[in-house]
């Protein structure tokens, strides 16, 4: 969806709002050439325009037309406007969560002061010497949600509605968590949508139906599932009611054991995660929710076993803490490999698609307050993932299943029959790290944009290919010409790929890639309603969770559909229950 966004409000007005005038540079010969001037730079979903007006000394007005993400990177790029005319500086860090759309905002940013006149070198350390000042924060409340996913906003307007007092805390400077990387739909029972389509009634489609296809799994707790199922219907019809337009998308694949019935999509936003972060989102702020960002929440407080509060640290490194009920609502532990290798040393090589900074946190916590846990160890995964970026190959290279490609370890040889189901061989290579190697055949516009973002790289040969991955040219340039010479006959007797054997000539590019720890079915184990469970099995007095941080809903496989129905199911019941506990 294309985004303009545009702020009216002059960089003098902001500075004197937080008073900052002594920071603005002090140019009376002129620091720029006043003007209105446009650059563009490579973002994650195309090009983002960005025009900026200058007076004589200061950037007045910055606007940005894109295609970015509304959750993500639309957020980020607010954020960085702001951060910009207040501060009269680039010399800003990306936002966590959308470092490609920061980059890009900034780099055309850059563009324009050149355009200006400046150079954008000399606008680095404008900024306010006081940044790190200390800050006031609202610390008490009913309940302290700890993450902005899906589970941690909807818990926080449901309690809002049934009259608690919430304050968020959010460790990326933006909302939506991992939520958004999920590319399915919802699934749920027996809500109005459903009820009213004629093919959920035709086969007899019910929450007990739901049920039977979640319990299918090893490991799933009756409990929760029941939880799930009885609610999730009142879930989507709450959704619903913020304006997500859902359609009932009926499976049909004979090759499923256990059909699906219950999946909701919603695309108006791209996806159907999207779609209702987007809502959601939008409704924690008509709400007026205390939200803080870049709070990285890492200790519970205690009182004689309850949990009172938790301990966080803001963007200046200050520690604040904050008082209530808690809930955990942190995601998987995507972005710490040590945990990772920790609970699955199969997956000790894997990378992640996560875009949030899902480092474990709020498991760690929990596990210091004596919480029990479920299935740690059972991680999804992703054959391939750009780490970083999130899964792209190979879908986007010519040949799909099969790339037109070259798959190299960091010897530069290769190593299997490239294709899509190999993460075991992936996994078995040293320190995980592989590289897709290919031609100017392989450049279509995904390709292009990513080369843009230095995602993926470029070399006239194969030593300046290889240099700037990591590896060594001469052994590249070897298993280059060992390709080509092997299937001048139309097979490839070294490892048995029957498709797409084509020559690997002239202009050469390439990236990292691995397994990709997609979704965590494992985690902090929690009953029916939301409160975490100790060793001995009882609930830890003050302290909730809810979403991809917990354990024992999906025991050791996820429904397709199922993880944005816990999130948003489980949300639901947590901001319910945690609102009237004492």
């Amino acid at each position: 969806m294309m985004k303009k966004s545009i702020l009216t409000i002059t960089a003098a007005m902001l500075l004197a709002g937080c008073g900052a005038n002594e920071a603005a540079p002090a140019a009376s010969d002129g620091l720029f050439k006043a003007g209105t001037y446009t650059a563009s730079a490579a973002g994650r979903n195309g090009d983002i325009k960005v025009t900026a007006v200058f007076t004589d000394n200061e950037i007045k007005e910055i606007t940005y037309e894109s295609q970015e993400t509304e959750t993500i990177g639309v957020p980020a790029m607010d954020q960085l406007i702001e951060s910009i005319l207040s501060s009269q500086t680039l010399d800003l860090d990306t936002v966590s969560g959308a470092t490609i759309s920061s980059e890009a905002f900034l780099k055309a940013m850059a563009d324009n002061v050149t355009q200006a006149g400046a150079d954008p070198e000399n606008l680095k350390g404008n900024g306010s010497e006081s940044a790190s000042k200390e800050t006031e924060y609202e610390t008490e409340a009913d309940i302290i949600v700890v993450g902005g996913g899906a589970a941690g906003m909807t818990a926080a307007i449901t309690a809002v509605d049934e009259g608690a007092k919430v304050i968020l805390l959010e460790k990326s400077a933006v909302l939506g968590g991992n939520t958004v990387c999920a590319a399915n739909g919802i699934n749920a029972a027996d809500s109005a949508v459903q009820l009213e389509n004629e093919k959920y009634n035709e086969v007899k489609a019910s929450v007990e139906g739901l049920e039977d296809l979640q319990m299918n799994n090893d490991d799933a707790r009756e409990e929760l599932v029941k939880a799930f199922a009885e609610n999730s219907g009142e879930t989507i019809d709450w959704l619903s009611g913020l304006g997500v337009d859902f359609e009932v998308d009926i499976q049909e694949d004979p090759r499923n054991e256990k059909q699906n019935y219950y999946m909701l999509k919603a695309d108006e936003n791209g996806t159907t995660a999207i779609t209702m972060i987007s809502k959601v989102s939008a409704e924690l702020k008509n709400k007026g929710i205390t939200a803080y960002y870049n709070m990285d929440a890492y200790k519970l407080v205690m009182d004689a076993g309850k949990v009172t509060g938790v301990i966080a640290k803001d963007a200046d490194g200050n520690d604040v803490t904050f008082t209530g009920k808690v809930l955990l609502a942190t995601g998987g532990f995507g972005q710490n490999s040590e945990l990772v290798g920790k609970y699955n040393e199969h997956l000790a090589n894997a990378v992640t698609d996560e875009v949030a900074p899902t480092t474990g946190e709020g498991l760690l916590m929990a596990l210091e307050a004596g919480a029990d846990t479920a299935n740690l160890d059972a991680i999804q995964t992703f054959p391939a993932v750009i780490p970083g970026y999130g899964m792209i190959l190979p879908f986007a290279l010519p040949g799909g299943f099969t790339p037109d490609a070259l798959y190299v370890n960091n010897k530069a040889e290769r190593f299997t029959a490239e294709g899509f189901e190999i993460p075991d061989a992936i996994l078995a290579q040293d320190k995980g790290e592989v590289y897709c190697i290919f031609d100017d055949s392989g450049m279509n516009d995904t390709m292009k944009t990513l080369l843009s973002n230095g995602i993926i790289f470029e070399g006239k040969d194969a030593a300046e290919l290889a240099g700037k991955l990591g590896i060594d040219g001469t052994a590249l340039q070897n298993t280059i010409d060992a390709f080509n010479e092997d299937i001048k006959d139309g097979t490839d007797d070294a490892f048995g790929r029957s498709e797409n054997l084509n020559e690997i000539s002239g202009t050469l590019y390439g990236y990292r890639f691995g397994v990709g720890a997609h979704y965590f079915m494992g985690g902090v184990l929690i009953n029916e309603k939301t409160q975490v469970i100790d060793t001995e099995g009882n609930p830890i007095e003050g302290l909730y969770a809810a979403g991809e941080v917990t354990g024992g809903f999906h025991g050791t496989f996820r429904v397709d559909g199922s993880g944005l129905g816990d999130s948003f199911t489980f949300g639901r019941i947590a901001g319910r229950e945690m609102a009237k506990a004492e």
